[in-house]
C-alpha cells in the first residue's frame, strides 16, 4: 500500500507541474530559457510538453493498476516526443543552440532516457523500476523548471532540488 500511495503522489507532483510548463529554460545560473526561443521553438517546446502531461497522466493511472504495457506504451511516447529528435529545421538548431545551454540539452535528454528506461523497465514488468525511473523524471522536471523556468515556477526560487545518484 505505501509503494502505491508513493507511486500516486510522484505522479500526481508530476502532473501538477507538467500542467503548467512553458517552454523549459537556458543558461548555467537559473534564467527562463522561454524568452530566448523564437516563436516556433517555444511552440515546438509547448507541444512537447502537452505530450509529456497526456502521457504521464496515463502513466500515473497504468502504475496504480499495475499496467506494465500502458506505462510501457506512454513512456515510450515521452521517450518520443524529444524535440531535439523530430521537427527541428536546420534553422531551429542553430535557434535552439543559441538560446539553450549545454546543460539545458544534457538535462533534457536525460530526460528523455529516463523515459525510455522506464518503458523498458514496464516491458519487464519491474514494478520497483517503474517506480524508480518515474520518481527520476519527476525529480527531473523539479530540476528543469527551479534552473530554467523560474519565471513560470518562482516556488523554486532559483534553487534545484536536491537530486540523488544516478
Amino acid at each position: 500500500m505505501f509503494r502505491s500511495n508513493r507511486i500516486i503522489l510522484a505522479a500526481t507532483m508530476l502532473c501538477a507541474t507538467l500542467m503548467l510548463i512553458p517552454p523549459a529554460g537556458a543558461a548555467g545560473k537559473p534564467e527562463p530559457l522561454a524568452p530566448h526561443l523564437t516563436p516556433r521553438l517555444q511552440k515546438l517546446f509547448a507541444q512537447e510538453m502537452a505530450a509529456v502531461l497526456r502521457a504521464s497522466q496515463q502513466i500515473v493511472a497504468a502504475l496504480a493498476a499495475g499496467d506494465h504495457a500502458a506505462v510501457a506504451k506512454n513512456a515510450q511516447e515521452i521517450h518520443d516526443s524529444f524535440i531535439l529528435d523530430k521537427n527541428l529545421t536546420a534553422q531551429d538548431r542553430r535557434d535552439l543552440d543559441a538560446a539553450a545551454s549545454p546543460a539545458f540539452l544534457e538535462l533534457d535528454g536525460a530526460f528523455h532516457q529516463m523515459a525510455a528506461k522506464l518503458a523498458e523497465a514496464a516491458r519487464h514488468q519491474d514494478l520497483d523500476l517503474q517506480t524508480h525511473y518515474f520518481s527520476r523524471m519527476l525529480e527531473t522536471c523539479q530540476t528543469c523548471h527551479s534552473r530554467y523556468a523560474t519565471d513560470k515556477f518562482p516556488g523554486f526560487g532559483g534553487k534545484a532540488p536536491a537530486t540523488h545518484a544516478h
